[in-house]
């Protein structure tokens, strides 16, 4: 009994290392540096910068050092070095990053979460300014059909984790830099990654991305996990209606945004008279075609995956995730399978299989681009004198916004391809051409609601689409809500 209370006076006379630094991270990307420090336990820190020359000080309360900081594998361009100095406090832990130039770091604590425990995270964002870190220039609009491409997870969220401890991160990145490659050698089409290394991309910024670079499509590439190795199979996701309303009224209050997000529409909204319904109508009909333009090109996906990988869903399912909320940019997002399963979870870690797998989502985004005209023949190298399509009018040709509300009506006119030359609005969402050409006795007159695409109703009605925007002497494959179609009977 002397003993234990020897010992337990003993332990009281000792530091009260409750916390220790067991490791290291240091993640660099093209926005920022991240690093990770892994502690035994929740940390209590303060933080605070240094001028001459610049330096972050971390002071860790009732922590020691487990980590042999000379060995940290350091790749950033801000962080020169991590060092040990004299804690403030007696039984604290005082650590020291040298930088190469003046940050604001954003620092905070992350809970245990799958292969990682306690974390304390050190945000240090580059300059906005410096133009090495800035995006690569993208292609000139409507030259190319750009494809975004969205590895899932990255950095410090390594996504899903399989039985023999294979990463999803490394599985999204190694697709989609096979995907990547097949795009850019396709005349026509070109690929932008959202990230292209071990590093975590915000998930809003994701989309950023996709729009700076006046991305056609963002293709997300993720795989799935369950709690038992049961399920197995591809599938591919878009976006649901509930989570597409939830967004709707975040953009409608972001006024700043709708410039962005609309063009010249967005512009002459937001510097007229503000009118919320103008601006949901529009931001609506964005959606809308996004949304149906996504739904399809995730049928032709599928479609081609089938071909090389079980599915586990054979038609696109809808979800409410991040990734795929721009309303302007038609988005899908790709399961390549389970990495919960033992099977499947080999394949996924296989070069040859990661080819397959990239190959099928290629010739899904390639087969639907060619199906549609409104930069398929681009993509053949057989580009008309002045093709047109059907586009919101940008603001030099937007109706003022009180005729446009009082008429409820969408405005809409047609462009070059090349968005150069004047607009020409058209006389009516209805006139598809001469009426001499249709048959109205012989055809079902239809009236297009949301949700709807040409390829759709060609489907349900048992035709090509090509037949049906013949018959009804359609320019394109575009179709706008409240648009009449003729649809020929039997």
């Amino acid at each position: 009994m002397r003993l234990i209370i020897y010992l337990f006076f003993i332990l009281l006379a000792l530091p009260a290392w409750a916390n220790q630094l067991k490791s290291v991270r240091i993640w660099p990307s093209p926005d920022n540096t991240r690093v990770v420090l892994d502690l035994s336990s929740s940390p209590q820190f303060n933080y605070f910068i240094l001028t001459g020359p610049d330096r972050l000080v971390i002071d860790l309360k009732g922590a020691s050092n487990g980590a042999n900081l000379a060995r940290v594998e350091n790749k950033s361009e801000l962080v020169r070095k991590i060092r040990e100095s004299t804690p403030v406090d007696k039984g604290g832990l005082r650590l020291v990053l040298d930088l190469k130039s003046a940050i604001k770091p954003v620092v905070f604590p992350l809970a245990p979460a799958g292969p990682y425990g306690h974390r304390l995270v050190i945000d240090l964002p580059y300059e906005e300014s410096s133009a090495r870190h800035a995006a690569p220039p993208p292609a000139t609009p409507g030259s190319k059909v750009i494809i975004a491409i969205d590895p899932g997870h990255g950095g410090e969220d390594p996504g899903s984790i399989g039985p023999r401890r294979t990463y999803e991160k490394r599985v999204t990145l190694a697709v989609s830099q096979k995907l990547a490659a097949l795009i850019n050698r396709e005349p026509g089409m070109q690929a932008v990654m959202t990230r292209n290394g071990d590093y975590f991309v915000d998930l809003n910024k994701r989309s950023e991305i996709a729009r700076r670079s006046k991305a056609d499509l963002l293709v997300s590439v993720h795989a799935d996990s369950f709690h038992n190795s049961r399920p197995r199979g591809a599938s591919v996701w878009v976006l649901s209606t509930n989570r597409a309303n939830r967004e709707m009224g975040s953009w409608l209050e972001k006024q700043e945004k709708q410039g962005e997000l609309l063009g010249g529409v967005g512009k002459v909204i937001a510097e007229s008279d503000p009118n919320p319904y103008l601006a949901r109508t529009f931001l609506d009909l964005s959606m809308d075609k996004s949304r149906a333009e996504g739904y399809d090109v995730s049928r032709q996906i599928l479609k081609e995956m089938g071909r090389v990988a079980r599915l586990h869903k054979s038609a696109p399912e809808h979800a409410s995730l991040a990734v795929l909320k721009a309303p302007d940019i038609p988005s899908v997002l790709v399961e390549t399978g389970f990495i919960s399963n033992h099977d499947e979870e080999k394949l996924l870690a296989s070069a040859a299989y990661q080819n397959k797998l990239a190959q099928a989502i290629f010739q899904g985004v390639r087969n639907y681009y060619r199906a549609h005209p409104i930069k398929g023949p681009i993509m053949a190298g057989k580009v008309s004198s002045s093709p047109t399509r059907t586009v919101q009018q940008p603001v030099s040709q937007v109706a003022p916004a009180s005729q446009s509300a009082r008429s409820g009506a969408p405005v809409v006119g047609v462009v070059s391809a090349s968005g150069a030359g004047v607009i020409k609005p058209m006389t009516s969402l209805s006139g598809n051409g001469s009426p001499n050409t249709i048959d109205k006795q012989r055809s079902i007159r239809h009236v297009v609601t949301r949700g709807e695409s040409l390829s759709r109703l060609a489907e349900r009605h048992g035709m090509s689409m090509s037949r049906l925007a013949q018959y009804n002497n359609l320019k394109s494959n575009e179709i706008q809500i409240g648009q009449v179609l003729y649809i020929p009977k039997g």
